[in-house]
């Protein structure tokens, strides 16, 4: 189908540090024999001019949807503040245009069901870009789940404690999207897929109900309204039991991919920081474990060249998109779903499975912390 003509939905804004446009620019370079930027949209005009010249040349700058939209581009990636991920992926889904969204892919369950129905009606891909879960460590954990190494797993943890209160405003103090929507019930708080979509990758499962408590956060952030640190604890179709901690405003070092594996035969604990490192125990490799003679953790990365050959051949390039290698491995799949090689990797579905129990967290929240059932999109129809 030759290159595939790319726009970005969404510069992004240097001054706050939080320019997810030109990273999304930045690795496209890495893919140049199969897609090309060809558009930029902002409502900023500097930015999108700014963003398309980092594009190269005849990237086109814009300010209006419409006009971006209508410019020739294939595909998009939804780079927008939270509020416009559903509205931005509709419109270009019902113009046939592919679509790679920002996290969370939606805030509210009203809003989900808007995308799942472009999503059904429409011939282009929709896939959801939880970055995290692309994380060399996420795969060579999943490879090892799989290959039966930690036997039946029951339970998963997750954390993003990630201090953002310097991105709440901008060099001319107003608000950016952080500062109008963090903490705020069917705003950030929704902000749970790099925390509990790994946590399902790895489990292979989605999440049935949900419940959750927050602190107040007069003591989190004085002078703010809102939830900012909040935990929630899940139940799975399997059974499983998940729990996922979000703080993104506790003064502290940042904790913003830790995860935990739990089975029947082995367990994974991921780093802590002051030296610490990615760790499993394996009941079929290593000591046993007794209560005074307790088995000892063995580091993960011994694994990586029997479970995760292919991620360690890659060049530095892969590294372009800001995260380590995610976004290089998540832009791999989105083109060959793109190309109809295969599915998306994250389907619309699975997105909602990522970014629904937090909706749902935040009725819980309103409720006291009473348990939420969550809606499985793929079986019910609104």
């Amino acid at each position: 189908m030759g290159k595939i003509r790319f726009g970005i939905i969404g510069a992004g804004n240097v001054d706050v540090g939080s320019s997810r446009g030109d990273s999304f620019i930045a690795i496209l370079k890495v893919f140049a024999e199969e897609a090309q930027v060809t558009a930029v949209c902002d409502i900023n005009p500097e930015n999108a001019q700014r963003a398309a010249e980092r594009a190269g040349a005849g990237a086109q700058a814009f300010t209006d949807l419409e006009a971006f939209l209508d410019s020739g581009v294939q595909a998009v990636v939804v780079a927008t503040p939270v509020v416009f991920h559903v509205e931005h992926s509709v419109a270009a889904l019902q113009r046939g245009i592919h679509v790679l969204s920002e996290v969370p892919a939606a805030r509210s369950i009203e809003g989900a069901w808007e995308l799942v129905r472009a999503a059904r009606a429409s011939d282009a891909v929709y896939m959801f870009g939880e970055n995290i879960r692309y994380l060399d460590e996420v795969e060579l954990v999943k490879r090892m789940a799989a290959d039966g190494l930690f036997g039946e797993t029951y339970y998963a943890e997750g954390e993003y404690l990630h201090d953002c209160k310097d991105l709440w405003l901008d060099s001319e103090g107003k608000p950016t999207w952080r500062g109008r929507q963090i903490g705020r019930r069917g705003g950030f708080g929704v902000y749970c897929t790099h925390s509990l979509g790994p946590a399902l990758y790895l489990l292979d499962d989605r999440v049935t109900q949900v419940a959750a408590l927050a602190n107040d956060q007069s003591v989190v952030a004085p002078g703010r309204e809102g939830v900012f640190n909040f935990t929630m604890l899940m139940k799975t179709a399997r059974g499983a039991v998940v729990r996922v901690r979000v703080d993104t405003a506790s003064n502290r070092p940042h904790t913003a991919s830790y995860f935990s594996l739990q089975g029947v035969k082995g367990c994974y604990e991921s780093a802590r920081g002051l030296g610490d490192e990615s760790k499993v125990w394996l009941m079929e490799e290593h000591e046993e474990s007794h209560v005074f003679d307790s088995a000892q953790w063995h580091r993960l990365w011994d694994y990586a060249e029997r479970y995760i050959p292919d991620r360690l051949e890659v060049g530095e390039e892969a590294r372009h998109g800001g995260h380590g290698t995610c976004e290089y491995w998540m832009m791999k799949d989105f083109l060959a779903a793109v190309r109809g090689e295969r599915p998306p990797a994250i389907d619309v579905y699975q997105g909602l499975d990522y970014t629904v129990p937090g909706i749902c967290a935040m009725e819980s929240l309103a409720q006291g912390g009473a348990p939420i059932r969550v809606p499985d999109f793929r079986e019910e129809s609104a």
